[in-house]
């Protein structure tokens, strides 16, 4: 008794090509561009309520580094302004096939997963508690969503 060894012409091949539905594709751009607006407003608040429980000792910080503290308030704002901006320009362009909303939301909420996954590990770590894992599904979610109407071949 021989044992049969298929060649690679009798393989099945299967072919993975997602339909561009206009209809689905403003459902998902809406869903990317509330996901990212929801994602930059509950860690804004979380971010003010952080320093509302520790700004009292930004008083006892040298001035370099209150400096340094201030440099870094202010990035922060502007990534949650760039990420509720980008939500909302995703929203507004529901009905476009432009793939620059897109683009730009892939490339935040790539940096919004790497910055929870970070901050989930350090909390991690330091408390020894796993912390809610809400945010970190959200923008999964939206980076999947993001990926899946880039790859959608259009009619």
């Amino acid at each position: 008794m021989s044992l049969q060894v298929p060649r690679p012409g009798d393989l099945p091949t299967s072919t993975v090509s997602v339909e561009y539905d206009p209809r689905k594709a403003r459902k998902a751009r809406t869903s990317i561009g509330v996901g990212l607006v929801v994602f930059s407003v509950v860690t804004a608040a979380g971010f003010v309520w952080l320093y509302s429980m520790y700004g009292s000792e930004l008083e006892a910080l040298t001035d370099a580094e209150r400096s340094e503290q201030v440099g870094y308030i202010a990035l922060n704002i502007l990534y949650f302004l760039a990420l509720a901006g980008v939500g909302i320009w995703n929203i507004v362009a529901r009905r476009s096939t432009s793939k620059l909303p897109l683009i730009a939301a892939l490339v935040l909420s790539g940096l919004a997963l790497t910055f929870t996954a970070v901050n989930m590990f350090d909390y991690a770590t330091t408390s020894g508690r796993i912390p809610g894992l809400f945010m970190l599904i959200l923008i999964v979610g939206i980076v999947v969503q993001t990926i899946k109407l880039l790859l959608a071949k259009r009619a």
